[in-house]
């Protein structure tokens, strides 16, 4: 069985990224950028070509559309700044159809495993990581807002999303937090 991959801060995701952009290898901080700015599955982004970003006046699309590999399901992804950034740097190294990543899963595997040992932050770590930061982070901004953030990351259902972060939902544990504080009332 494989081992359970860790989520990134978001300093911690930040401190990779700026540790990439001293090593100065552009598909890397795409690479990083994609993978914790979009929550995307490794499956997925190893799938994308320049053209998949580029509007017709030449410029990096807000937004893209990806059919998810694993569900078969269109998942429309909000390219956030820090991704845009990335791409727009990156692109002019690649022809039009060429894939933003020619590199295999395993290799995606190893190079997130070394990002985040130049950096001094331990764990378990692999691609996954990038996308459990993602849906981690999105989880916090939202609220605490588990049926949105599921449906921004692409999962069935809350549920599904909670397990995934290792997160017991707000409400969840409001009620557990009070049962606690109820019987600890009771002791004194």
């Amino acid at each position: 069985m494989a081992e359970r991959v860790c989520a990134l801060t978001r300093e911690q995701a930040l401190t990779v990224l700026a540790h990439l952009k001293t090593m100065g290898s552009r598909r890397d901080i795409a690479l990083w950028a994609l993978g914790v700015g979009t929550g995307l599955r490794i499956s997925d982004l190893l799938r994308l070509r320049g053209c998949d970003f580029v509007t017709e006046e030449g410029h990096v699309n807000v937004q893209l559309i990806v059919r998810a590999s694993k569900t078969k399901r269109a998942r429309n992804v909000q390219l956030i700044p820090l991704v845009r950034e990335a791409v727009d740097a990156y692109l002019p190294e690649l022809r039009r159809t060429e894939l933003l990543f020619p590199i295999t899963r395993q290799h995606a595997r190893r190079l997130v495993k070394d990002w985040c040992a130049g950096v001094h932050i331990e764990g378990q770590f692999g691609t996954n990581s990038m996308r459990k930061t993602f849906a981690t982070i999105a989880y916090d901004q939202s609220g605490g807002d588990a049926a949105l953030t599921a449906r921004v990351t692409g999962h069935s259902n809350p549920t599904q999303l909670m397990v995934y972060i290792g997160r017991t939902p707000a409400t969840e544990q409001s009620v557990w937090d009070g049962v606690c504080e109820a019987f600890a009332a009771r002791e004194a």
